[in-house]
């Protein structure tokens, strides 16, 4: 009996701990994006797709969206699981310069998935309204769409194709954030995704008077190492 009164007691314990954390349960979110450092910089020759010397990305501001699961551990303290997706094709400058080059070009861009374990601690909480903080760290999974290019001078032709390497690095993000009601959520974040190689083939098909050829070619080009800060809205079950 005393075993049974003491695991009762410790359930009833966890219970309420877990419900004075306020943000317990599943959050569907999404947002804007905004590159910082070197992900956000450089031109039409110089960043890392086209140019091995450069740590540029040339990203232009995406969105993203992604579900995170949270659960209260102690008091104002919390963990949770997050994945999230992120988008961000290239500057408008450096589409416009490529696309003089060549007016059919298909221009890559940038996709980033994060998969996360963190904790949060709420800060403040009124009736319903919490301020929240929270970190995480994981895994993240890089992937650059496909580049496509033709030229056709009537008796001759050719045409380009690039297809990148799926990249995984460490990453990380920080955040800070208000709750309204416990339901709605808006959040502030740093992410940091990881520095890591460019790797994919090219593979460039050619024909003279209806004699073709087709040459495969892997390359390694400039490092990428996306950072951004995200801002976003959410809705928690």
């Amino acid at each position: 009996m005393k075993k049974v009164k003491k695991v009762i007691a410790l359930a009833a314990a966890v219970f309420c701990a877990t419900a004075s954390f306020a943000q317990n349960g599943l959050t569907v979110r999404a947002g804007g994006n905004f590159p910082v450092g070197t992900f956000s910089k450089g031109d039409a020759t110089d960043i890392a797709l086209v140019n091995p010397e450069s740590l540029n990305g040339g990203a232009a501001i995406g969105f993203n969206a992604g579900v995170k699961y949270q659960l209260g551990v102690l008091g104002n303290i919390g963990v949770f699981g997050s994945v999230d997706f992120f988008y961000n094709g290239l500057n408008g400058e450096i589409k416009e310069v490529w696309r003089d080059i060549k007016e059919d070009l298909t221009i890559p861009s940038y996709m980033n998935i994060p998969i996360m374990v963190g904790a949060n601690y709420t800060i403040l909480d009124i009736i319903g309204t919490t301020l929240w903080v929270e970190a995480g760290a994981g895994a993240n999974f890089r992937s650059i769409t496909k580049s496509e290019g033709s030229l056709d001078l009537g008796p001759a032709s050719a045409s380009s194709e690039s297809s990148y390497d799926l990249s995984t690095t460490l990453a990380w993000q920080a955040g800070i954030g208000v709750s309204l009601d416990n339901t709605i959520t808006l959040g502030l974040h740093y992410y940091g995704f990881g520095s890591s190689e460019i790797k994919g083939e090219t593979i460039n098909k050619g024909s003279l008077a209806g004699i073709g050829g087709e040459f495969k070619n892997e390359f390694t080009s400039g490092k990428l190492n996306p950072s951004m800060v995200v801002v976003r809205l959410g809705y928690t079950f």
